[in-house]
């Protein structure tokens, strides 16, 4: 898995398991493009940690490539 620059830096100031929580927890994260996949801030090299609201970014989606506004939200497990 390759990490984004600011992925890098948290990582570098943290400790493992703080990190591991991070990446956890901005993996819940996630919004809905309109081609219909959905994507986890994760995996677009943000990250969310205790975090609370849908708040609305622009993001790219992975699949299609589309740059738009976005709500994101947390998926429960």
């Amino acid at each position: 898995m390759k990490l984004s620059l600011a992925q890098k830096i948290v990582k570098l100031f943290s400790s493992g398991s703080t990190f591991e929580k991070m990446m956890a927890d901005s993996m819940r994260y996630r919004f809905t493009c309109s081609c219909g996949k959905e994507t986890s801030i994760w995996d677009i090299g943000g990250i969310r940690y205790k975090a609370f609201g849908n708040p609305k970014t622009s993001a790219r989606c992975t699949h299609c490539g589309k740059i738009a506004m976005r709500t994101i939200y947390k998926v429960e497990n």
